[in-house]
């Protein structure tokens, strides 16, 4: 999901799905719906997505073991209403995502430039007036990745902050932003984030 291989998430969270039922895993039950749904909504498949990603997080909420997939489940499910158009019935889901995000530090810190950067997403999404909010919670994602040395986390964030300023008319401003995080990727070059950075860099060096 992270590197939006969705034909290869979906097969991988149906293979989640047949084990979680052979061996009565619940709480991998749930993972897994809210994963297949996601998936589902990411190649066109909307409303069937949609619904099992609902059905996912009802299942890990009826749960009594410790809520510690609860956070990343709403992140994705939140990211599957913002695929499917749908920012407005995302962000509920998303503010409660950051609000619960306390569940382990480590895990905090690696989860916090996604979250922050599709908060960011839905406002833009909602009113081109979000404009400012959506810059710093990219500010915020991207100052957030490089303090955890996520490189590709960075990248996406400066691709959502170089559009911006593109669009703002600081198109060599987003080109130095977008090159410093681009740099600095040594790997995976063929990946769907890399492949438009590339082009978003040629758009704004031209």
């Amino acid at each position: 999901m992270w590197l939006r291989n969705y034909e290869i998430a979906l097969d991988n969270a149906e293979a989640v799905l047949e084990l979680a039922e052979t061996y009565d895993f619940h709480i991998w039950s749930a993972v897994g719906s809210c994963l297949r749904g996601a998936a589902l909504v990411n190649i066109g498949r909307i409303d069937e997505g949609l619904a099992l990603t609902e059905q996912g997080l009802k299942a890990y909420r009826g749960l009594k073991t410790p809520p510690v997939f609860w956070p990343l489940l709403l992140h994705l499910c939140a990211g599957a209403y913002g695929s499917a158009s749908q920012p407005k019935d995302g962000l509920p889901m998303l503010d409660e995502a950051m609000a619960a995000e306390k569940f382990s530090t480590r895990s905090s810190e690696s989860l916090a430039p996604h979250f922050l950067s599709l908060k960011g997403d839905f406002l833009l999404a909602l009113s081109s007036d979000n404009a400012v909010a959506a810059e710093s919670l990219y500010q915020d994602a991207l100052n957030s990745a490089r303090e955890v040395g996520a490189a590709m986390v960075e990248l996406q964030a400066a691709m959502r902050l170089s559009r911006l300023w593109q669009n703002q008319g600081k198109s060599e401003q987003a080109r130095e932003l977008l090159n410093a995080a681009y740099s600095k990727i040594t790997e995976g070059f063929t990946t769907a984030d890399m492949k438009e950075a590339n082009a978003l860099l040629a758009a704004l060096s031209s």
